[in-house]
């Protein structure tokens, strides 16, 4: 069974990636892989092809979270949460929790993200990007967004740090670090039951009690699926687009040049150049569907190369180079579909700040250590990115960057 291969132009491709996606040349359409459990999967890499599967009802994530199903990883999905359904079921959950994400409503949130990026950068000449920046701006936002106390903030991203290891990049403490966090979350449902308050905690805990629309463990897997993901990929994808742009100082230069003029373009183009997520959730098919020039029979699984299809030359004119005024810079990083990413509104408009404020304020960035010694999350994380990222905060525009 061969593997895929990634363009050569992603080689570069930063923390280290699941072993069935080698970095080189060749990668067909549809390949057969053998994942970490052992499982026989099918991985798509097109473009076109992917962002097709994405939205076929042919695949199944209902069927990918059944406890026999073939995974693309060990950590096996959770059957109540909204990843893990299918319509209608997951057009029923997805409405309860839409509206805050609503472009509408993410704009509202819009300045207190930038007062509080100022608020971190300010008066400083040295930070960590990870801990100093990207986790208490991803903190206060989801905790804003969900209703979670500002006196809390910090409890909470403390917890959520030692149960994701998004600074420690320890497995060995996440059981019981997950055991605190969900207990903690527990108590903000039991909160919200007791004053429901303008929240999406409030929102979810009306359905609960009175609605009936919730069972209890689809409200407690909604609030650790928002936590976790408007959280820790917002971190990640941080810390990626940073390095990535230091490794590319004439891009950081233009971005540093016009950045509330260029950041809305550069985070696409660092959404399509190096995804958070590699791949997409496993889908099981339904029936026997042709891909291509294979046939996926019913019961088997497969999983979307996002990494692939974001470097897909048949999609992108020029795919592995980076270009922030690329125009459009089309990636299939937040997904596609009924599935696409709940939060990519909140994330884009995040990136966009955090990168634009940092722009602003340290035209001159420049790491504190070389690229090349940062230690990187493990691929058992699912979410990629650097652990740290100490930088001098220089205002004025430096030379070259060291590797």
């Amino acid at each position: 069974m061969n593997p895929p291969h990634l363009p050569s132009g992603t080689a570069h491709q930063h923390g280290p990636l699941p072993d069935f996606l080698p970095t080189a040349d060749g990668a067909a359409e549809v390949v057969p892989v053998v994942a970490p459990t052992g499982d026989r999967i099918w991985l798509v890499t097109a473009f076109d092809l992917g962002r097709s599967v994405l939205t076929d009802e042919r695949f199944s994530r209902a069927a990918a979270a059944a406890p026999e199903a073939p995974a693309s990883h060990p950590m096996r999905p959770d059957p109540a949460a909204l990843t893990s359904l299918d319509p209608p079921q997951h057009t029923r959950l997805r409405r309860l929790v839409n509206h805050p994400f609503t472009p509408r409503a993410v704009a509202g949130l819009e300045e207190g993200i930038r007062r509080q990026a100022r608020r971190l950068l300010a008066g400083r000449d040295r930070i960590d990007l990870v801990s100093q920046y990207a986790m208490p701006l991803s903190a206060a936002t989801i905790c804003r967004v969900l209703g979670v106390p500002k006196a809390e903030h910090t409890h909470f991203a403390d917890l959520a740090d030692r149960a994701l290891g998004v600074t420690t990049g320890d497995f060995a403490e996440q059981g019981p670090a997950r055991d605190a966090l969900r207990a903690y979350i527990g108590e903000l449902i039991s909160r919200a039951r007791r004053a429901p308050g303008e929240h999406v905690l409030g929102a979810l805990a009306t359905a609960y009690d009175e609605d009936g629309t919730l069972s209890h463990d689809e409200l407690t897997a909604l609030v650790e699926l928002l936590l976790n993901a408007g959280y820790e990929t917002s971190i990640g994808q941080l810390g990626l687009a940073v390095v990535t742009l230091l490794e590319h100082p004439e891009q950081w230069h233009r971005l540093a040049a016009a950045p509330h003029r260029e950041a809305a373009a550069a985070v696409e183009e660092l959404l399509r150049h190096t995804p958070v997520v590699p791949m997409s959730f496993t889908r099981v098919a339904r029936q026997d569907v042709r891909l291509g020039t294979v046939v996926v029979r019913a019961g088997e699984a497969l999983v979307v190369s996002l990494l692939h299809a974001n470097f897909d030359a048949r999609a992108h004119r020029d795919p592995t180079r980076l270009d922030i005024t690329r125009r459009p810079a089309r990636h299939l990083t937040f997904g596609h579909g009924a599935h696409i990413c709940l939060g990519a509104q909140l994330a884009r408009t995040q990136l966009r700040v955090a990168l634009a404020e940092l722009a602003a304020a340290a035209p001159g960035l420049t790491p504190r250590t070389p690229l090349s010694a940062l230690r990187w999350r493990q691929p058992e994380a699912v979410v990629r990115g650097p652990l740290a990222l100490p930088v001098h905060l220089t205002a004025t525009r430096a030379g070259a960057v060291p590797g």
